[in-house]
């Protein structure tokens, strides 16, 4: 699921034009190895939220939402940090990558009205009768963890740092 999600990160940009950096994208199957990320393990979920599986994976709009859900850790459109600190400890074996998960989280919470001002201009459907305010925070929480993984497991090969720049720069969602 995390290697979709990267993929999602790396193939729904929104470019700065004024930026001429940015029209030089880096490649993105060196990308895939940069941040050696851990599994997230859902299964804790999955009496209440199998019905959303694709392909043994949670990862529609329908699954996020029923895991924020269930871990009580969306309120309409804004986390509650307590619950996402425990759902966290829940689907990840790593503290460290954990850490970086809530403190991704906690920007993503911090930018609410903006996600929720790009989710209205993209115009993203609903999923039968799915809300995407929770993928939109799975999203923005996984390009923070991208963007700041931690030094021991990032590869600190030239394009992994290009790549790193280039979204850092370039990437923007919001």
């Amino acid at each position: 699921m995390l290697h979709l999600l990267t993929w999602a990160l790396i193939l729904i940009p929104a470019y700065r034009a004024a930026d001429p950096l940015c029209s030089n994208r880096p490649d993105v199957t060196a990308l895939k190895n940069c941040c050696k990320l851990p599994n997230l393990n859902f299964s804790s979920f999955n009496s209440k939220c199998s019905q959303y599986l694709v392909n043994g994976a949670h990862i529609s709009p329908c699954s996020f939402e029923c895991i924020f859900q269930a871990a009580n850790a969306l309120n309409g459109t804004h986390l509650e940090m307590e619950n996402i600190e425990k759902m966290m400890k829940t689907i990840l074996d790593s503290d460290e990558f954990g850490q970086v998960y809530v403190d991704g989280c906690k920007s993503c919470s911090s930018q609410e009205e903006v996600l929720i001002k790009a989710l209205k201009r993209r115009r993203v459907p609903l999923t039968g009768k799915c809300g995407s305010m929770a993928i939109v925070y799975g999203l923005c929480a996984h390009r923070y963890v991208y963007r700041n993984c931690p030094d021991r497991v990032w590869s600190k090969s030239a394009s992994c740092k290009e790549a790193r720049d280039y979204n850092i720069r370039c990437d923007d969602i919001y």
